[in-house]
């Protein structure tokens, strides 16, 4: 019996639903939420009365040191951001590629990422290569094959939200090192749930949402950047993003030495807080643990699904995440068994025809079980029709 890796009881979700469904909307912690409504109570509904300039100011950096550990970076290249997208929308202006340029960017992926580059490419003279993720073959070999001399920027997901397909950075940056591309990765899907160590992946911008796999609450981002990208100028800067915010002045445009520029303004300080709880809940567990765990509970679930008629989205020999599996029937319509799943307090998220299924460190194999059992279920109880 796989047991969860995690106390289930500091999720109470899991008390009525089994929720495999941390790739879309994560589960936040007791743990989390009762610091947050600490903060709130304590703090946060008070105006200044409790809070001071510098205390706005320390809890970025309360969180740039948490988010410092998890990526292993140093704090001067680590951004807070209000969303990933909020430099994702940044990326072609820091990056400028020439004129004629090729930018890479994949089919399938999170909108987030290729949205900017089409409204980019409606002003300037750049083209855009959209790669197809193929079942039956290696993405990262396909992106390094699309890669040549007139090529600038390279955007990805290290892991595909959809297909838990996995991009291997490291034999992507060999090759963009020697055409000078710039490499910019999405690691929403991964932060949190396996390892992630920017000394290893030496991208030039590494991004992610925190409400996913990190396990804290929506309205922040973090970031990664290199040291020539974190010198550059914000397209949108921000007044936080000075030296000292609370020093202002017209006189010239002040910037934050490294990533902390990138800041723009007043945030959620509740789910600032709430992310450095979460981090740190990830850290105690382990990273290692946690990927293990998920590796276990994704061999159990795959080893039943040919026997009750679902295929999953890769071939076994392809490089894929242990945490999201995408599955799908040729003779039953996902949409429907994704809706049956939900009335019954079992949650996955549909994602481009796959049923997509996380596996995070507090699911166990009575999960598993259920979601399979419905899954048998339902094939035999209905017609495909």
């Amino acid at each position: 019996m796989i047991k969860s890796l995690s106390l289930r009881s500091n999720y109470r979700t899991l008390e009525n639903y089994t929720y495999l469904n941390q790739a879309s909307l994560g589960l936040i912690s007791e743990k989390t939420t009762q610091a947050m409504h600490a903060f709130l109570d304590s703090t946060g509904k008070h105006g200044n009365a409790f809070m001071s300039d510098e205390d706005e100011v320390g809890y970025f950096e309360n969180l740039r040191k948490k988010a410092s550990t998890l990526f292993n970076c140093n704090t001067e290249n680590l951004a807070i951001l209000s969303s990933a997208s909020d430099l994702l929308n940044q990326i072609p202006y820091l990056t400028s590629p020439k004129n004629g340029s090729q930018i890479v960017l994949v089919s399938s992926d999170f909108p987030a990422l290729y949205r900017p580059w089409q409204a980019y490419s409606k002003l300037n003279k750049i083209k855009l290569k959209f790669i197809n993720e193929n079942p039956n073959s290696d993405l990262t070999y396909n992106l390094i094959n699309s890669l040549d001399k007139n090529t600038s920027v390279i955007v990805v997901s290290y892991v595909q939200y959809s297909t838990g397909t996995i991009v291997d950075i490291n034999r992507l940056k060999k090759e963009t090192n020697k055409f000078g591309i710039k490499l910019v990765v999405d690691v929403t899907q991964a932060a949190g749930a396996i390892p992630i160590d920017v000394n290893k992946l030496k991208c030039d911008a590494l991004i992610c949402s925190g409400y996913k796999w990190l396990g804290g609450h929506g309205g922040v981002g973090l970031a990664f950047l290199s040291n020539d990208m974190a010198k550059s100028t914000p397209l949108m800067p921000g007044w936080m993003g000075a030296t000292n915010p609370f020093n202002i002045s017209f006189k010239e445009l002040d910037l934050a030495p490294g990533a902390k520029r990138f800041t723009q303004s007043t945030m959620s300080y509740l789910s600032l807080k709430g992310l450095e709880v979460s981090i740190q809940e990830i850290l105690d567990l382990g990273l290692e643990k946690i990927e293990n765990h998920s590796k276990k509970l994704k061999n159990y679930f795959i080893s039943f699904l040919s026997d009750i008629g679902y295929q999953t989205f890769h071939d076994e020999k392809i490089y894929s995440a242990p945490h999201i599996v995408s599955i799908f029937s040729p003779e039953k319509k996902m949409y429907t068994i994704s809706k049956s799943l939900s009335e019954k307090g079992v949650f996955c998220s549909l994602r481009n025809g796959y049923l997509r299924v996380s596996l995070a460190h507090y699911n166990n194999q009575k999960d598993i079980d259920k979601l399979l059992s419905i899954l048998e279920d339902y094939g035999s109880n209905k017609s495909s029709s």
